[in-house]
């Protein structure tokens, strides 16, 4: 177990993260919209036991000789802010600040929690540093949190004597170790070199995306009701196209709708992949870590195409990646690609971004307070994603917390597209 004295050098998109940070914050903002009375005081006593029990969050980020390490042990106690009480529709704003404010990374922690009340009940807003925490692992501290507030026994016993240890790196499978992983890599970066010509052939005569200086973060919530839910459900297991691949392909077709006039428009996408259950020694779910990683690919998008071949072809472009070990190659290089991506400032990384974190299994009832709703947000930057969204699945509904930048759209603007991918998700379905 990490000791008071220890340290790690931070590797793969920890690092990348961290880089980044220069530029934006890179923070995960998790919102719980609670009804009852969350207790002050239990919330206070939850906050320092999950301190004391992940390393994670009783760390920081040091900074020397241009390379960045975890530090355990120091930091003082997560910090909570407790709001006036609000409008039910403040979390909103007060969650794009969250994603705005940075964390001293040198003194650490890497956590805080902020608690909005209002007449039936409020919002409880935890940040995290992206280094330390990814979608899996999110889940599991909240509702251990939750469940310690409540005074309900939590799944967690004792400190987690492994986390943060270990850079994903360090667990990846043998065949992409040593001379295996260069070889692989070699194969990588030409893929993504044809496929950067093939790109810029074919995109001769459609619109760039913008390269603003700087953007803010705006956040627009929305939830598929449950019988479109369930007919995705059921069109997935008929078609064998995952879910994943289809909302894909709603989000994308509708993007190109809206931000690309051409009739026909070849488009970044990014899948963002769970790293977890693909490692030598897989890591559990109540171990913190940023253990993710993405894939990154063109789909040509036409605006009469058939929906269906569209987000098929999204699903073998995935399926070739996975089988190509660029879940592992992407991870670790993910610092020299950010790099490269910030110093040329000439493109951006994708149109459109999604990530799929499947059920989530969250329990409702904690005795004086129930759990209503969960939003959650990653800081993005002025060269990443145009438009992407984080879903998952919540009371046989999916929620879908997209993200956009104010320097490529006003709030009217992102609606729009929000209202045409459900649209033409209901469509290909109904």
């Amino acid at each position: 177990m990490p000791t008071a004295a220890s340290s790690r050098k931070l590797a793969g998109v920890e690092h990348a993260l961290r880089f980044l940070d220069d530029v934006a914050p890179f923070n995960v903002v998790v919102v719980l919209r609670l009804e009852g009375d969350l207790p002050i005081a239990g919330l206070r006593v939850a906050l320092d036991e999950i301190q004391h029990r992940h390393p994670l969050l009783q760390t920081r980020i040091a900074t020397a000789n241009h390379e960045y390490s975890f530090h355990f042990g120091g930091p003082g106690p997560i910090p909570i802010e407790i709001s006036e009480p609000t409008a039910p529709d403040n979390w909103l704003a007060a969650a794009e600040e969250e994603l705005h404010q940075r964390f001293d990374l040198d003194a650490g922690p890497l956590m805080r929690c902020r608690y909005l009340p209002n007449q039936s009940g409020g919002h409880l807003i935890i940040t995290l540093h992206h280094t330390i925490v990814d979608g899996v692992s999110a889940v599991y501290l909240v509702s251990e949190l939750l469940s310690l507030c409540s005074g309900q026994p939590s799944s967690g016993t004792g400190q987690m004597s492994q986390e943060g240890r270990f850079p994903a790196l360090a667990l990846y499978p043998p065949k992409y170790s040593g001379t295996g992983f260069f070889r692989a890599a070699a194969s990588f970066m030409a893929r993504q070199m044809a496929d950067e010509v093939k790109f810029r052939w074919r995109s001769r005569g459609v619109r760039k995306a913008p390269l603003a200086g700087t953007g803010r973060c705006r956040l627009l919530p929305m939830h598929f009701p449950a019988g479109l839910t369930a007919t995705l459900f059921e069109a997935s297991r008929r078609r064998r196209i995952t879910l994943n691949a289809i909302l894909s392909a709603g989000l994308v077709a509708a993007a190109q709708r809206h931000l690309y006039p051409s009739p026909r428009a070849p488009l970044r996408h990014i899948i963002f992949t769970d790293l977890r259950p693909h490692l030598r020694s897989a890591v559990p779910a109540s171990e913190l870590g940023c253990h993710i990683s993405m894939f990154r690919f063109t789909v040509m998008v036409e605006r009469e195409g058939d929906f269906w071949s569209l987000a098929r072809a999204i699903q073998e472009s995935t399926l070739r990646a996975a089988r190509s070990g660029e879940r592992f190659l992407s991870h670790s290089m993910s610092p020299k690609m950010m790099k490269m991506i910030l110093d040329l400032k000439a493109f951006r990384m994708a149109a459109t971004a999604l990530s799929y974190t499947g059920p989530l299994n969250l329990p409702a009832n904690h005795g004086s307070f129930t759990v209503s709703g969960l939003h959650a947000f990653t800081t993005n930057f002025s060269l990443g994603p145009e438009y992407s969204a984080l879903v998952h699945l919540f009371r046989g509904e999916l929620w879908c917390d997209i993200l956009y930048l104010d320097c490529d759209m006003d709030s009217a603007g992102a609606q729009r597209i929000a209202q045409d991918m459900q649209a033409i998700l209901e469509k290909a379905v109904c």
